[in-house]
């Protein structure tokens, strides 16, 4: 296990993280100094030359294709299965757009999913007629299975989940909830925006058909670029459901047939901000250069510094993060209750240099708590820093109410 000074010359490279206390990754990392400077070297090249040149133009689009199997290996998929967009938002709009749901059907998504993972089937429920159902995905790693296995009804076309939950940080029993909708013949499509950079994906020992995955947040790349895997058996099954140049081999201009291109391609269409693109390579070279396994337990490792910090001098903090090493991630999630979430999280910027977040918890009731990100550049006094000032806050705040 590698301990914190193993990861102290990798700081060095997030100027971000040595001017704040940058407890944010889950809402956006720092951005890493080889990640700039590839981004910049691609820039320059395309600024000195021109964008369109042939020479340019095949050297911009190899780097697309090493980006291709660069996240393939991050994810353990074959680059056939890989085809980019631009969010998680538009990855789960395109899967949903394969399929052939229709009045009668029904999609199930988790209660605790971020909005780019509910819109897009919100949206297109009101126009195509089938039904958005929820299964609660709180509480132990049984509990949540028992809910998602009494969601999955006959008319359940697809499920829809994130690996790891963006407001609570539980890495969900992925495995095994894929393994449930596959015997009732069911797709299954994952968010992997809060696992990418926070948990180890296998997309092939998972089991899913569909995985949606960013680089902005732990991976610490830029927004904007996206890409979704789906499994290689069900390509030909699935509709193409946008045209553009890039998803053909070739087209008939007289019959107005299209040749599709045999691989996850097809779902790619039209120009790419292929700087950008080439990013997610440079986030993922940094990944593997610091090693995964590393990076997840140094998270880990924090996350539990953190909560025995919090249990220790802020017990009216009501801890939301699991706490079992299978569904503990970098995430550590917290209520405080009667106060203003929003106004700690101001006044964490204004005071200390300190950037956390808030959340909203329960989509139903709205209530609201706070987002700590300990990704692996994060060190142990800050995470002192941060309770320190919660704790100062909270004194405050009673003292002044006169409580």
């Amino acid at each position: 296990m590698a301990e914190r000074e193993y990861f102290e010359p990798f700081r060095k490279l997030l100027p971000a993280a040595e001017r704040y206390i940058y407890l944010n990754s889950a809402g956006c990392g720092p951005l890493p100094k080889p990640v700039w400077e590839g981004m910049k070297a691609v820039f320059q090249r395309m600024y000195e030359e021109g964008q369109i040149k042939v020479e340019i133009h095949d050297w911009l689009f190899a780097l697309l294709e090493e980006a291709r199997k660069d996240i393939a290996r991050f994810i353990h998929a074959d680059p056939e299965e890989i085809f980019f967009v631009r969010c998680i938002a538009e990855g789960l709009n395109t899967v949903d757009y394969m399929l052939d749901l229709k009045e009668g059907d029904q999609v199930v998504v988790s209660d605790q999913e971020n909005p780019a993972s509910l819109l897009p089937f919100f949206a297109a429920e009101k126009t195509r007629g089938f039904r958005t159902e929820k299964f609660h995905a709180e509480g132990s790693r049984e509990e949540i299975l028992e809910a998602f296995e009494k969601a999955l009804t006959k008319p359940v076309k697809l499920a829809v989940f994130s690996h790891v939950l963006h407001a609570l940080g539980t890495k969900l029993p992925a495995k095994e909830m894929c393994a449930l909708a596959r015997e009732k013949g069911i797709l299954t499509a994952l968010d992997g925006a809060q696992a990418a950079g926070n948990a180890i994906i296998d997309v092939k020992e998972i089991g899913c058909d569909f995985y949606v995955l960013s680089c902005h947040k732990w991976l610490c790349g830029p927004e904007g670029v996206a890409a979704v895997y789906v499994r290689k058996e069900l390509i030909p099954q699935l509709r193409v459901p946008f045209g553009g140049v890039g998803m053909q081999e070739s087209f008939d201009l007289e019959s107005n047939e299209i040749r599709l291109r045999s691989t996850a391609r097809r779902f790619e269409y039209g120009g790419k901000h292929i700087p950008m693109y080439t990013a997610f390579s440079r986030t993922i070279e940094l990944w593997e250069k610091i090693g995964g396994e590393n990076i997840c337990q140094r998270q880990k490792d924090l996350n539990a510094y953190c909560r025995k910090r919090f249990q220790e001098e802020i017990p009216q903090a009501k801890i939301l993060s699991p706490k079992e090493d299978g569904m503990m991630t970098g995430i550590f999630a917290f209520t405080l209750p009667g106060i203003d979430h929003r106004d700690l999280v101001k006044k964490a910027w204004e005071e200390r240099n300190m950037i956390i977040q808030y959340r909203t918890i329960n989509l139903y009731t709205k209530e609201e708590g706070i987002r700590i990100s300990n990704n692996w550049f994060v060190r142990e006094e800050e995470i002192d820093v941060l309770t320190d000032f919660v704790k100062e806050y909270v004194k405050n705040h009673f003292k002044g109410a006169g409580l």
